[in-house]
């Protein structure tokens, strides 16, 4: 497994995974293969607290992909019905007006959907809704979720705009499909390929017109949750458990802590600051997943000591010699 795989085993609600399953295994047979590779077990689809990892997510991707091709997230408006969303979607069109749904995605997509950051940019005439990819993912498994989210906005924008937002941009990081035609079908003909981010681009007079669903308590109610989630997630434990799990499921080598914060979508500084408020920093945390490492490699005695050396990313014996004395001091 490469490095890039490792950073896409961020944690993900169940809730998206449940929802394809439940749109395409429609049959015994096409409901393993949806499941196959992905460790996610038909007891834990039952559990409502359950969480996976985005590579879970992206394995289950993959595996639709195969079964159906390209484009399939077209196909099912329940994944882009904002009761997919859980309470982000409630938030989002419960708001008092578009803009301030929109202001809600920026700042809590990610609590939902780690793969993207969402950016908003505004001038005079225009809305950009910019989309950083926070996982070293292949086109073939963001594209899919990109599509679904895409499609998610327009929805959003013709339920409270009341029409079909014809004049609504769409950009696509990627070269222009085989299922194009149908994208434009889903999404209107406003719709370009290769560009250098995905992006949605709407007219800036959008963001003042007052949603039809707006609803004060629901939104209060929502947007706490959601603010709840979000310090769960950003706490300095919970991210001291969150760089752990990123370790303990790192390949041979090493993961560096500018990678560990890329992967979880803070900066640097952010993450040594929240770790040192739980007691560690990233070097402790990375130097006690290598000696549990290098402590079974000892006991299997099936290696030589280059070979564990060049498993945990040491430079040389050497240097892995020198932290075998210090680890297990005799």
């Amino acid at each position: 497994m490469t490095q890039s795989k490792v950073l896409e085993r961020l944690p993900m609600t169940l809730g998206y995974f449940r929802l394809i399953l439940r749109c395409f295994g429609d049959t015994a047979a096409r409901r393993r293969a949806i499941l196959d590779g992905t460790g996610v077990h038909e007891a834990d689809l039952s559990r409502p607290s359950a969480e996976i990892s985005l590579f879970q997510q992206v394995r289950q991707i993959e595996n639709v992909n195969a079964i159906h091709g390209l484009g399939w997230a077209l196909s099912q408006p329940e994944l882009w019905n904002p009761t997919a969303h859980g309470a982000l979607g409630v938030a989002v069109l419960s708001a008092p007006t578009l803009g301030d749904g929109l202001e809600i995605l920026r700042r809590f997509s990610h609590v939902r959907a780690p793969f993207f950051r969402l950016d908003i940019r505004r001038s005079r005439d225009e809305l950009r809704l910019d989309y950083a990819l926070t996982a070293a993912l292949a086109e073939e498994q963001w594209l899919p979720m990109i599509e679904i989210s895409f499609m998610s906005i327009r929805s959003l924008c013709a339920a409270v705009i009341g029409h079909a937002p014809r004049e609504a941009q769409f950009r696509f990081a990627c070269a222009k499909p085989a299922h194009a035609r149908r994208l434009m079908a889903a999404l209107g003909e406003n719709i370009r390929f290769g560009e250098r981010s995905n992006r949605i681009v709407i007219p800036a007079r959008w963001a003042k017109i007052p949603s039809a669903f707006a609803d004060a308590s629901l939104f209060r109610g929502a947007v706490a949750e959601l603010e709840s989630a979000l310090e769960r997630l950003e706490s300095p434990d919970d991210l001291r458990a969150r760089v752990e799990r990123l370790l303990h499921t790192m390949p041979d080598g090493r993961l560096n802590a500018r990678a560990v914060a890329r992967a979880l979508g803070v900066s640097g500084r952010t993450l040594a600051r929240r770790l040192q408020a739980a007691d560690t920093q990233f070097r402790d945390l990375l130097d006690e997943e290598l000696k549990a490492r290098a402590a079974k490699f000892l006991a299997a005695g099936s290696m030589s000591r280059a070979d564990m050396a060049e498993k945990l990313g040491y430079r040389d014996p050497t240097s892995f010699s020198r932290a075998c004395r210090r680890w297990f001091p005799s």
